[in-house]
């Protein structure tokens, strides 16, 4: 909690500076996820000053914005409300990143056949293991034959590959059985990459023995209302 206040209290203080020139607004990135923000008083389609979001009225991102850009250290909280990431957006440099919680079911796949000895680093998404995906299950909205499935019965998961050059690579939809393996009878939904934002290309890359190289993330997700899916 320290912690949080200190981050908060620095943040408030370099808003300080924009006070005179911006207004805050509230918005909701999810069901579940509220951002607050500052846009200039002259346009508000600019993001400027200090930025919150919060799960469960807790925070979830903290940081600052200078006309639309991500600037300074930013940190990021995962679904328990602990701190999992911090991101230097000035320096591109990972602070801090939690280590990997099993029960969170994200998996990543890579090709390690050349070898049976080896370090394997996974592909970091800036934004942490919660906050960092949201935008991608934003963008999916279940076809008409693929509503209203049932979370006992059938499973879902986004599925994103990373280049070696930590760039999106794919985005994939999956629905399948959830009494079954994956196969071929699996519905898959490509989706578009067009759709999506550029900073939301980005990671850092994952490496195996040191190499970069391409790298599948599998993220566990629930079908939500009629057409729509949640983390």
């Amino acid at each position: 909690m320290k912690y949080i206040i200190i981050t908060l209290l620095t943040l408030s203080a370099s808003l300080s500076s924009f006070a005179q020139d911006v207004v805050e607004r509230t918005r909701r990135l999810t069901p579940e996820v509220t951002e607050k923000y500052h846009v200039l008083k002259s346009n508000d389609t600019i993001m400027q000053g200090q930025y919150t979001a919060y799960l469960d009225k807790k925070l979830l991102a903290v940081g600052n914005y200078d006309k639309n850009k991500k600037i300074g250290t930013w940190t990021f909280f995962d679904k328990q409300h602990q701190p999992c990431q911090r991101y230097n957006y000035d320096t591109k440099t990972l602070m801090f990143e939690s280590p990997e919680n099993s029960a969170n079911g994200v998996r990543y796949i890579v090709d390690d056949s050349l070898t049976t000895e080896y370090t394997f680093s996974r592909p970091v998404r800036i934004g942490g293991r919660y906050y960092g995906y949201l935008n991608y299950v934003n963008l999916i909205r279940l076809p008409e034959d693929l509503r209203n499935l049932n979370n006992d019965t059938y499973k879902a998961t986004i599925e994103l590959l990373v280049s070696p050059g930590g760039r999106l690579a794919d985005f994939k939809f999956r629905v399948h059985n959830a009494y079954s393996a994956l196969d071929v009878n699996d519905i898959v939904l490509n989706l578009n990459l067009k759709l999506i934002k550029d900073e939301d290309k980005v990671f850092i890359p994952g490496k195996l023995n040191d190499n970069p190289l391409s790298i599948r993330i599998i993220i566990p997700c629930q079908f939500y209302k009629s057409d729509m899916v949640r983390l």
